[in-house]
């Protein structure tokens, strides 16, 4: 009973804390929003055409209107525009490229050709002179029934369940989540020095609870808010941003190792460095790096190799991996097999911790004199 007593005042305790309204849930929520919106126009592995718009200028002979009225299929818009307003739009810089249709060629002028709308230009060019000369070869042979250009959309786009990548806000509502996780071993570091803040540690040590349980309790409570976290920001993500996690409550179970891995390295991280200025400035740096080295600043693709090497080296990155196969793939193999080298490290660090803790009686690494 008083144990549980115990564990209801940690967890009241962190979550009244500011910095865990602020920094473990309006700060995830809030960079999802400005990173999603920042890259809402690409994805990490497709990019849409654009809606070409070229100058044109021509004769306005019938190959003019031709080239000019078929080139909807391709999805591009050629502006008609005289030879003097080509001319000026290029002396005054305004004017970056333009096609020409002359009696004898179909010239392209770009000061960047390899450029999207100069290669959709090309493609399209390309297409139309095959189908001149096929008119030119009809009205030669005699086959006036063949003889008009025929532009037709040969080809249709079907959607397939194929290989999906998360759009900008799928992405960084699984990256940010795993980020704010990691930030919870410095959740854990403030719980382990708060009785020092609070001066109640020596109340602890002279009642008749255990200074054993309260190790236990205040891990078993960090690891319990920072899951309670991690619900509001997926629920968020999923109902107010219409993120998709395939399946909300299995997502949730999968960070669960995530959560024991980061509870562990806080608690270790104090017994080893002795004070909390030392513990959070080794936290800090070694989160910054793993988010880094896991693919959680910057979007990348599933299939990118040099992605899949570094996120090796990151626990974050077994994690953001696991959970982008199973969300977009389907696949829970990769992020069971990170759950349990998590659940293994984790418990490692946390008996190495404990083991700390007992060698010196209940030191003030768990609750400070």
């Amino acid at each position: 009973m008083r144990s549980l007593q115990f564990l209801k005042k940690e967890g009241l305790h962190s979550l009244a804390a500011p910095e865990t309204v602020l920094l473990m849930l309006l700060f995830p929520l809030l960079i999802t929003w400005v990173l999603g919106t920042a890259f809402s126009g690409i994805s990490a592995r497709t990019i849409d055409l654009p809606e070409a718009r070229m100058p044109f200028v021509s004769d306005g002979g019938m190959a003019a209107q031709l080239y000019q009225g078929n080139s909807g299929h391709s999805g591009i818009t050629f502006e008609p525009v005289s030879r003097e307003e080509a001319d000026s739009g290029l002396m005054d810089g305004s004017l970056k490229q333009y096609v020409e249709l002359t009696d004898k060629a179909l010239i392209l002028h770009s000061d960047d050709p390899q450029g999207m709308e100069a290669m959709m230009v090309r493609m399209y060019s390309n297409a139309f002179i095959q189908q001149a000369n096929l008119t030119g070869l009809a009205l030669k042979e005699g086959r006036l029934d063949l003889a008009a250009p025929q532009f037709f959309e040969y080809t249709r786009i079907e959607g397939m369940d194929g290989r999906a990548e998360p759009s900008s806000f799928g992405y960084y509502g699984v990256t940010m989540l795993t980020m704010i996780l990691m930030y919870g071993s410095l959740q854990m570091l403030s719980m382990l020095s708060q009785e020092k803040a609070a001066r109640t540690s020596l109340r602890l040590k002279a009642s008749p609870y255990a200074m054993g349980k309260v190790f236990l309790v205040k891990t078993l409570a960090s690891c319990f808010i920072l899951m309670v976290q991690a619900a509001i920001i997926v629920l968020f993500n999923h109902f107010v941003y219409g993120i998709e996690y395939r399946n909300i409550g299995l997502v949730l179970m999968m960070v669960v190792p995530l959560a024991v891995f980061v509870t562990s390295l806080g608690v270790l991280s104090y017994q080893v460095f002795r004070t909390e200025n030392a513990a959070s400035v080794f936290l800090n740096i070694l989160t910054i790096a793993l988010v880094f080295l896991g693919g959680g600043y910057m979007m990348v693709s599933l299939d990118d190799s040099t992605f899949a090497a570094l996120t090796q080296f990151s626990p974050i990155g077994w994690v953001n991996q696991g959970l982008f196969q199973y969300i977009y793939r389907g696949s829970s193999a990769p992020i069971l097999w990170a759950g349990a080298k998590l659940l293994g490290l984790g418990l490692v660090m946390y008996l190495l911790a404990f083991w700390l803790f007992k060698k010196e009686e209940g030191s003030d690494r768990v609750a400070a004199d």
